[in-house]
């Protein structure tokens, strides 16, 4: 595997551990913050079909569910690093 191909599936690595973290640390804060988004006025609310359940506990629910998946692809990703000799 070249330097380039283990540089971009490092910063995949490190993009996936990012997401996850973020999204099983504090997922009523991106819940949050989404809302401020929509609700700040911005032409975009309308456009939304998922605004309504963006508002329910389900939502942070799917965020721990996406942050676990995203975790998880991370290590993968890590696996695949170590398993081609690049570390």
């Amino acid at each position: 595997m070249s330097s380039s191909q283990t540089l971009g599936l490092g910063l995949l690595c490190l993009l996936f551990f990012g997401v996850g973290i973020v999204a099983l640390g504090w997922p009523e804060k991106l819940q949050e913050w989404a809302l401020n988004f929509y609700g700040s006025g911005s032409g975009l609310a309308k456009w939304n079909p998922f605004l309504n359940w963006m508002r329910t506990s389900s939502y942070v629910v799917s965020l721990r569910i996406v942050g676990f998946l995203a975790l998880v692809a991370g290590c993968l990703v890590l696996l695949a690093i170590t398993r081609a000799g690049s570390f």
